[in-house]
């Protein structure tokens, strides 16, 4: 890709990241939020992309919008009377204040910290070919154990949450 094309996508990605992300924040209809964590998501793992960083990006879109996403949906949609309910998440004038002031003094330390960091080049710009490979072959090598027990706590967890979930329902 060429670097124009290359910054485009990026900016679009960026895009698709933040004015979701925004919706989430400032939407008062939790459908709209839970649609637009969604795709916050999903610009989520386009950024792991560019990072390089496939593994994760892939991760991403199989635990988060595969699962969290459509679980949020499920429940909201299951829900009854979801619309009725007329809570807010506005904030008050001196809340709103308080919240800018922090995020200001934040976001102005963040980038002190940018600016007064050293950044060394070392001089190699080749990434490994075969990240995903390497993640393969330690985790079904050296990892291999405790990737099966957390296999196991996991179905644990499952076989718990469902044993509490039909004692209430009966």
């Amino acid at each position: 890709m060429t670097s124009g094309l290359n910054n485009i996508v990026f900016l679009c990605v960026a895009l698709l990241t933040t004015v979701p992300c925004l919706v989430v924040v400032f939407s008062r209809n939790i459908l709209y939020s839970a649609f637009a964590l969604f795709f916050t998501f999903l610009g989520t793992s386009g950024l792991y992309f560019f990072l390089d960083a496939e593994f994760l990006a892939i991760t991403q879109v199989v635990v988060y919008i595969g699962g969290v996403s459509v679980l949020l949906l499920f429940a909201i949609l299951l829900t009854k009377n979801v619309d009725a309910i007329r809570k807010t998440n506005m904030m008050s004038g001196g809340r709103m204040a308080l919240v800018a002031a922090a995020a200001i003094v934040l976001l102005g330390s963040f980038g002190y910290a940018l600016k007064s960091a050293v950044w060394v080049h070392s001089g190699s710009s080749a990434y490994p070919a075969t990240t995903i490979n390497g993640l393969g072959d330690l985790l079904m090598s050296k990892y291999l154990m405790p990737f099966e027990i957390i296999s196991v706590l996991l179905l644990a967890v499952l076989i718990g949450s469902l044993v509490i979930a039909r004692r209430s329902v009966k």
